[in-house]
């Protein structure tokens, strides 16, 4: 779970040598390490090109506020995260899901009283609400993980069994932690999910939920990637209930996306952590829409998608990155643009499934079609 130590001086200096490298994926790279999340739902005809593609991770969100409407026992509805996992299953694509949400009832037991719309933003905290928190984790991990309730259930679909689960999304943002992010909080929120998760499966891995390097453009109460991980590692035992650190290092450029995995390695090397994996869950470019520096237009975006990709293949083994996940595989329209303004053109396809520059090139690295 963790793997080799790097030196984070080398780290920009070795920058222009990484883009030398050849386009095509090395024959060394795992398929696992080529990720993508989608913004919205997904059909059969996804899947199969996903499939086609060679995407090797299909990052997902497990929504509890969704799937869990009572505290009664028993009515749970898998109905959604069942057709990922067994689509993602059929077509050869590992599945790594988020979770995140707390329905009301559960947040009822903290004293707050908000409605489904507004809950999922807030998490769990007191001891009552992260109990309920470790049973879902345990019944979810109880049905994918290895020789799960949903692959008995499912005889015919090909069994991969989930064995990495990233706790909560962007929890440095006060977009999705309310009212504003809270390390000691999430502190325990990991502690409660690395106990439950490992009860059921001690060989699973456990990653933080991924996090954007600036939120609201660093203002408060906003924290910055790196400023939230050194708080967290300051928190008694919490180094020992994770694996993997989660970067969404959105940047108008790469040099800037390297900067801030820079700094996110430098307070894991502080930290005596140096060896723990990186899971970039998203990193992308949009090819349209409204000015944004993540805007660079069709051909600018494939340019992105090359360069970062190439670096982070050629580094992965130095940085130890376990997945490398595109953000996002189709555009959407629908997409909220009061939480980013550039996401409804990030797909590496358009909204009627025809490919764009990007998918091209993506598939170069992954030896898809």
């Amino acid at each position: 779970m963790r793997g080799l130590r790097w030196a984070v001086g080398a780290l920009c200096a070795s920058f222009a040598l990484a883009l030398i490298g050849p386009a095509n994926a090395d024959a060394a790279v795992p398929r696992s390490f080529f990720g993508i999340m989608p913004q919205g739902g997904l059909g059969s005809d996804d899947y199969e090109r996903m499939g086609d593609a060679r995407v090797g991770t299909l990052r997902f969100e497990i929504f509890w506020a969704g799937i869990d409407p009572s505290p009664a026992a028993g009515d749970t509805d898998w109905t959604g995260p069942d057709a990922v996992v067994a689509n993602a299953a059929r077509t050869g694509v590992a599945a790594l899901p988020f979770i995140s949400s707390a329905p009301p009832w559960a947040l009822e037991l903290d004293g707050r009283d908000c409605d489904l719309h507004e809950c999922p933003a807030y998490a769990p905290r007191g001891s009552r609400a992260l109990a309920a928190w470790r049973g879902f984790l345990a019944e979810a991990v109880g049905r994918y993980g290895p020789g799960g309730e949903f692959w008995e259930l499912n005889p015919t679909v090909p069994e991969r069994p989930i064995r990495a689960w990233q706790i909560w999304n962007e929890q440095n943002s006060p977009s999705f932690w309310k009212p504003k992010p809270d390390v000691k909080a999430y502190a325990r929120l990991l502690d409660a999910s690395h106990a439950a998760i490992t009860r059921e499966d001690p060989g699973a891995e456990i990653i933080l939920g991924g996090m954007f390097g600036t939120p609201l453009g660093g203002r408060r109460p906003a924290l910055a990637a790196w400023d939230y991980l050194a708080k967290l590692y300051r928190q008694r035992g919490a180094k020992r209930d994770f694996d993997g650190v989660a970067p969404h290092p959105y940047a108008s450029k790469l040099d800037k996306v390297l900067v801030q995995i820079e700094q996110l390695r430098d307070e894991m090397v502080k930290a005596n952590d140096g060896d723990a994996e990186l899971w970039i869950t998203e990193l992308g470019w949009a090819s349209g829409g409204a000015p944004n520096p993540l805007n660079r237009g069709l051909a600018g975006q494939a340019d992105r998608l090359s360069e970062a990709f190439r670096y982070f293949v050629n580094k992965r083994r130095r940085l130890n990155v376990a997945l490398l996940t595109w953000y996002s595989w189709r555009d959407n329209s629908a997409t909220d643009a009061g939480l980013c303004e550039w996401c409804p053109d990030s797909g590496l396809l358009r909204e009627d499934g025809s490919a764009k520059p990007a998918y091209a090139t993506y598939t170069r690295f992954t030896g898809g079609s």
